[in-house]
């Protein structure tokens, strides 16, 4: 006797987190309307009409900028949906993602790097952020220009993410940005993947790193990984700070949080000598200065004596310039760090054109050649690596070039105070 006609086999559902939950929310739509738009009810075979890209920051589920754009006959399904629909359709999405802790909903596009008028957007604030589901918090656009207070913190939403052996970071979505692409350079400095000469062969803890451009801890907590005995960080958004300070208590990092003035004093009762107190007191290994780098050189040069006098500074051996497109503006602040008495590294990260990375290397050796040669100084200046950490746009690679200066060992450089 023949074998009967087999029934087709469906294709297998995905399980995808995304898919499911679009797939749990057509269920909930009535057949004739959901048909109408080139979909069944049950979606069976019909994933590869669905979005299927996200992300995970847990409580946060960010989507692409595209998510409801494409493919195209998803596009028009969404266009055509209701305010309150869509709603229904973050709320199934959402609890897809249940067991992965995700309560909110954003769409991404680029950090901006101009903002309003053609400014700078200097605090790399997340323009391009859409909140879907859930409260964010207040809108940046409506909130005080004063400075944020506690109670603004406690209504933000903070996401948070691990990396390179169980780093926490976190950040509110709303107020500052994530870069998940420097996860390699995070990796380098740990000495994960790479060898980085300047923190190998080394007592780490017995000097300091200065981060010009702090942000959330991007490289101040690969550092201190590490073993480097203190990181010195400059930061100007109030929320990449708060974001930092938080990252330091879940890490476990002993942090002092210093605001400085528009002259470039410490904001904080009893001045230098009470800061330098409590940095020895709470042993702590992250100081991070909310205001301008510009004054990075004269506040530590006038907390060195401070720390020197309780047989407690940690000289300076390498400072990390990480702002992009390019970090020039800093260069000459940051030359004025580093220590005379050993070869120091400075670690500027540019963005360049793939075509001219090795001209881009001249131009930094040249232009650090040239702030020593202002100061009447001549020491060996050279670029000990060139690391292309990650394609930033066509065409361009975010580079990181290793500048290391060192001076004679017979030279008496000038003190800092006649500098």
């Amino acid at each position: 006797m023949g074998r009967g006609l087999e029934k087709p086999k469906r294709p297998p559902k995905s399980s995808n987190p995304l898919q499911i939950g679009i797939r749990n929310f057509l269920a909930t739509q009535s057949p004739e309307f959901v048909s109408a738009h080139g979909f069944s009810s049950t979606s069976d075979g019909q994933d590869a009409l669905l979005p299927k890209r996200f992300t995970v920051y847990p409580p946060l589920l960010l989507l692409p900028v595209n998510a409801f754009t494409a493919p195209p006959t998803w596009a028009a399904f969404f266009k055509s949906l209701t305010e309150d629909q869509r709603q229904r359709l973050y709320e199934c999405i959402a609890a897809a993602f249940r067991s992965q802790g995700v309560t909110h909903i954003a769409v991404n596009a680029p950090i901006e790097l101009t903002g309003p008028e053609g400014k700078e957007n200097c605090m790399r604030s997340p323009t391009g952020l859409t909140p879907l589901f859930g409260d964010f918090g207040p809108s940046p656009s409506s909130s005080s220009s004063e400075a944020p207070r506690k109670e603004d913190y406690d209504r933000a939403l903070w996401a948070r993410a691990a990396q390179n052996g169980g780093i926490v970071q976190t950040w509110a979505p709303l107020y500052t940005m994530f870069s998940r692409g420097n996860v390699t350079e995070k990796a380098r400095i740990l000495g994960l993947e790479s060898r980085f000469d300047g923190l190998d062969d080394e007592n780490l803890s017995d000097f300091s790193v200065v981060d010009m451009y702090a942000g959330i801890g991007y490289f101040v907590f690969s550092y201190l990984k590490r073993g480097v005995g203190r990181v010195w960080g400059f930061e100007i958004n109030p929320w990449s700070v708060e974001g930092l300070r938080r990252g330091c208590v879940e890490n476990g990092w002993p942090c002092q949080i210093v605001r400085l003035q528009d002259d470039g004093s410490i904001d904080a009762d009893g001045g230098l000598e009470r800061l330098v107190d409590k940095i020895l007191q709470d042993e702590s290994r992250v100081v991070v200065f909310h205001g301008d780098n510009r004054f990075a050189a004269g506040l530590l040069a006038s907390i060195r004596p401070l720390l020197e006098a309780k047989n407690a500074w940690l000289p300076i051996r390498h400072v990390n310039l990480g702002l992009l497109p390019t970090s020039e503006s800093s260069w000459d602040p940051a030359y004025a760090l580093i220590d005379r008495r050993f070869v120091d590294w400075v670690h500027v990260h540019e963005n360049v054109d793939v075509k001219a990375i090795e001209a881009k290397r001249d131009y930094v050796l040249q232009r650090f050649k040239e702030l020593a040669w202002k100061r009447g100084e001549r020491p060996e200046v050279a670029c000990h690596h060139v690391e292309q950490v990650k394609t930033y746009a066509p065409g361009v690679m975010h580079c990181v070039f290793d500048i290391t200066v060192g001076f004679p060992r017979e030279t008496d450089p000038k003190p800092d105070s006649e500098r």
